[in-house]
């Protein structure tokens, strides 16, 4: 299939009925959220069994920015374009890239942690809307988009909000002085957050890098306060969530994915699927895969150097310990303990294999091979071949320490259930490999 053979918007479609037909091709191929963005844009758990669109790059010429958007990002680096003007037409977060060639990698490691079964919005490439994003004429520029979704909550913006405050009180045994730390902890947060916007407001509300001398340390200030302040609130979510938030560590580990908890905490969060239930996600993936293939994982906490991760690993540091075989299965009995996790994550790990990526992988490749010069810029060139082996190491090695394959079939064996629903979650993505890369 031509990566360029869906002219989904532009200047040259011509009639009422070739319009529609437009709409019609895009309805098809890319993630359409329902009303308020509620589902419909993250595969396999949507329960609407939509396929996975292509690569791309899309045509969104035609698209227009929302008017109520406002830049996000450093620099205003990601906007909100949509293709209707109706108060529910589906929207799209674009980001801009340095090249094609990271745009094309972010979208390889979404495709890559998707297939894990773990809750992410659908990616694509696009191009044709740098005159919406920004103004220019660079109709050749490669974005990356994925669908708007409105029901999505950064961690750190829920966990000063209700919900978080609600799931806190009712997990079972919580002490009342658990509570009032949190209710400090969350006053203490919100406090910071309005001292970091005010220090920018004083500063003109330019961008974060533009603040320098006592503003630049006032916001930096505030800032670790307020992280750690998250900090407390996070440690005190019930284990169900405390479960996800580790999900998305082990699988930030597989994909060199260090700025998974930035110390804005937005890289992550919580989203509401069309039954109203929880997930944890991961929405940016722009700093993973460039992990060197002589580095491979030698433990599982090795990305908690740094703080934003304290939250994330509770128990994880326990997986060193060595245990008998028995110790161990009665440990993957307790089905939130920090065996039964990191054996479900095995389990995760050991259905992706290099036949299931090597399509995407080449997909890749040729996005990057397709682009235009000036679209292209200085993208780094793809090693098919070698990118395959050091996914695969990379894999190998933390299930390992996650382990290993007998643990992953022991837990299978213990939830039958929770192993079937996992594969249910994967097969869109493995499918979609399967199918050659995409499945329009």
């Amino acid at each position: 299939m031509e990566l360029n053979a869906y002219p989904l918007g532009g200047h040259s479609v011509g009639s009422p009925a070739n319009v529609s037909a437009v709409r019609a091709k895009r309805a098809e191929l890319l993630p359409e959220a329902g009303p308020l963005g509620t589902f419909g844009a993250v595969t396999g758990h949507d329960g609407s069994g939509a396929p996975l669109p292509p690569i791309g790059p899309f045509d969104f010429s035609a698209a227009r920015r929302v008017h109520d958007d406002i830049a996000m990002g450093a620099s205003g680096a990601v906007v909100r374009l949509t293709f209707e003007a109706h108060a529910h037409a589906t929207q799209y977060l674009v980001r801009a890239s340095p090249n094609v060639g990271h745009a094309t990698r972010t979208w390889l490691a979404s495709r890559l942690f998707g297939a894990l079964g773990l809750a992410t919005p659908t990616a694509m490439l696009v191009r044709g809307c740098s005159l919406a994003f920004d103004g220019t004429q660079a109709p050749e520029r490669i974005y990356l988009a994925t669908t708007y979704l409105p029901a999505y909550r950064a961690l750190g913006e829920w966990l000063e909000g209700d919900a978080a405050r609600r799931a806190i009180e009712g997990a079972q045994g919580v002490q009342g002085g658990v509570i009032d730390a949190c209710e400090r902890a969350r006053d203490g947060a919100l406090a910071a957050g309005r001292q970091m916007a005010s220090v920018l407001e004083q500063a003109g509300a330019g961008p974060l890098g533009a603040l320098a001398g006592a503003a630049a340390q006032a916001h930096a200030d505030a800032a670790r306060a307020r992280h750690e302040m998250r900090g407390v609130l996070c440690r005190s979510l019930p284990d169900v969530y405390r479960c996800a938030l580790e999900r998305h560590y082990v699988a930030a580990l597989w994909l060199g994915n260090r700025d998974v908890c930035n110390a804005f905490m937005d890289n992550v969060g919580v989203w509401r699927d069309k039954n109203d239930l929880p997930y944890m996600m991961t929405v940016d993936f722009r700093r993973c895969l460039d992990f060197d293939s002589q580095c491979p994982l030698t433990e599982v906490t090795q990305f908690c150097c740094d703080d934003p991760f304290a939250s994330f690993v509770r128990g994880l540091t326990g997986l060193a310990d060595t245990a008998p075989g028995k110790t161990v299965l009665d440990e993957l009995k307790d089905p939130t303990g920090v065996r039964a996790l990191a054996a479900e994550m095995a389990f995760r790990l050991g259905r992706i294999t290099g036949h299931a990526i090597l399509p995407w992988i080449e997909s890749a490749h040729e996005a990057v091979r397709s682009a235009s010069p000036v679209a292209e810029g200085a993208a780094p060139a793809w090693d098919r071949d070698g990118f395959v082996s050091q996914i695969l190491a990379r894999r190998d090695s933390l299930v390992a320490l996650l382990g290993g394959p007998w643990a992953a079939q022991a837990w299978a064996q213990l939830y039958p259930m929770r192993a079937r629903a996992i594969e249910a979650q994967q097969e869109p993505f493995l499918r979609a490999a399967a199918a050659g890369g995409d499945s329009a």
